[in-house]
């Protein structure tokens, strides 16, 4: 039965019950959830999770072995970046009904356009970072697992820690009854906005002032990974990765810094390295402790976004020997996250989900290496595809043929696989699984994408990369929608699902562990339990 169809009242008398009633539940044994927690590691793909399976040792296996995992859960949406992303495992919604569309898109409105970025809200401040444009949930159009908690019970905590703005932001819904925190590398320093609070509570500044000057003190990130283990990344020191320039192990912050470097250029260094992790779950730890999160009545909520692999892997790549040893440096935090919860929260009294908001296209060096399709498009070539849209579509006639002359201006550029109009994308049927995919993530006056002023929007051929990074994601392709999603936790049972999963299914599998009410009406379903 789903939840959803519970009323709150109801409920709330039925969690109070439990919760004042005698219990004889032991350790590790199934109980009433008293927390959920929605782990994200940004730019997960599956591949590169299948592809280090025998050398996970802490966390990973941990959940792969105890928890229950969908080797197929895709996110079924087009532009496949962090905001979107975040946004669609936090709500059960496609891009399409919550809004958030890409990281930044073209808003349309009575005919203006003007650029904006997912969370940025100049109405609104970051705490102690003068000048620094604050952030709000305001562009989010639909209701989160964060605000269906504190719905059901107003002494509900939620909390979310990560080391982006748009994770913390999008991750928590649309409440402002929440703490949410990311690392500021302005400042080097976990913050928040106005929009959630107007000072700090004390445990974040005891935590910013006492145990993250220890994490920052290290200036020196070295290999990790095993000899026996590296040749499943590719071989290191490769021209393409990081600039050219400190492109394998060591990595010290005093050889990568430039002489226009600002002081604050040591945070930058530090928060694209795995020490950025360990940081945001040692402040999800003290979150848990301090606020009590999971030892009390209300169900509470934590989100942890975890945010280096996505770093790295702009940098460095996927299968690189960086990225090799982020995930087992990930493996390990994760490790010991999960003990911290089984001794202050309790191994029977937290459901879990570890998934991620997006892949990532391996290297287009590389894939041509492996004989496959790949190719870097330059921003040269992008300016000249839009000049060229843009004197095409001038010289159309009618509005019917601005589409036509687009695709005709395009032809000879390689990296084009199709061009849709936002009229088409609005109205009728897809054409095609592609178009359905782009469907689903366009919201009606929000246009992203190279071409938004024209009012197009472009699928790039498979395995093209759009730089200047190293290599990134936002496509359509399965390399950038197929994620990892493990749930574990009070009476899930252990095991590999290779059933179709999508990953608005998140938000409402979460909701329905712990008996929390969720809205009718998401485009995802409860996988546990079952309906």
């Amino acid at each position: 039965m789903n939840p959803s169809r519970y009323s709150l009242p109801v409920l709330a008398l039925g969690l109070l019950a439990a919760a004042c009633g005698p219990s004889s539940q032991k350790d590790g044994e199934p109980g009433p959830v008293s927390l959920i927690v929605l782990v994200s590691v940004d730019q997960l793909p599956s591949y590169l999770f299948e592809r280090y399976d025998s050398l996970y040792r802490g966390g990973l296996r941990r959940l792969l072995e105890d928890g229950r995992s969908y080797t197929d859960a895709v996110h079924d949406h087009a532009h496949t970046w962090t905001s979107s992303g975040h946004a669609t495992l936090a709500t059960g919604r496609v891009p399409a009904r919550h809004g958030i569309v890409a990281n930044r898109w073209l808003e349309q409105v009575e005919g203006e356009g003007t650029r904006v970025e997912s969370v940025d809200d100049e109405g609104e401040a970051i705490l102690g970072v003068p000048g620094k444009v604050g952030m709000s949930p305001r562009s989010l159009r639909a209701t989160g697992l964060a605000d269906w908690v504190v719905a059901a019970n107003p002494e509900a905590r939620a909390v979310v820690v990560s080391g982006k703005r748009t994770t913390s932001v999008l991750s928590a819904g649309q409440t402002a009854a929440a703490d949410v925190y990311y690392f500021e590398d302005d400042v080097g320093r976990f913050v928040t906005s106005t929009y959630y609070r107007d000072s700090d509570p004390e445990w974040i500044e005891r935590f910013n002032r006492e145990t993250l000057p220890e994490l920052l003190a290290d200036s020196l990130w070295d290999c990790t990974v095993p000899e026996v283990w590296r040749g499943l990344a590719r071989r290191d020191a490769v021209p393409y990765e990081n600039r050219g320039r400190q492109t394998s192990f060591p990595h010290r912050f005093e050889d990568e810094l430039d002489d226009e470097d600002e002081p604050a250029a040591f945070f930058d260094w530090w928060d694209h390295t795995p020490k950025l992790d360990r940081a945001i779950l040692a402040l999800a730890r003290e979150a848990v402790t301090s606020l009590s999160l999971g030892r009390r009545e209300p169900v509470d909520y934590l989100a942890v976004g975890l945010s280096q692999l996505d770093r790295v892997g702009h940098d460095y790549g996927p299968l690189s020997l960086e990225q090799l040893d982020a995930v087992l440096h990930l493996d390990s935090e994760l490790d010991t996250f999960l003990e911290f919860l089984d001794a202050e929260v309790g191994a029977g009294r937290y459901v879990v989900a570890l998934t991620s908001d997006h892949g990532v296209v391996m290297v287009p060096e590389y894939r041509r290496e492996l004989g496959e399709a790949g190719r870097f498009v330059t921003r040269e070539e992008i300016r000249q595809a839009r000049g060229a849209v843009g004197e095409a579509m001038a010289r159309a006639e009618v509005p019917e043929q601005k589409k036509t002359a687009a695709l005709k201006a395009l032809r000879r550029y390689s990296f084009i696989a199709d061009v849709m109009t936002v009229e088409e994308l609005s109205t009728g049927q897809p054409s095609d699984s592609f178009v359905a995919l782009f469907q689903r993530s366009q919201y009606p006056g929000r246009i992203p994408g190279p071409l938004a002023a024209y009012g197009l929007v472009v699928r790039m051929t498979e395995g093209s990369h759009p730089g200047p990074e190293v290599t990134t994601h936002g496509s359509p392709y399965l390399y950038d929608r197929q994620v990892p999603l493990i749930f574990m936790g009070s009476g899930i049972e252990s095991g590999r699902v290779s059933a179709p999963v999508r990953t608005v299914d998140v938000a409402p599998t979460l909701a329905a562990l712990a008996a929390v009410p969720f809205p009718d009406d998401l485009d995802g379903r409860a996988l546990l339990p079952p309906n």
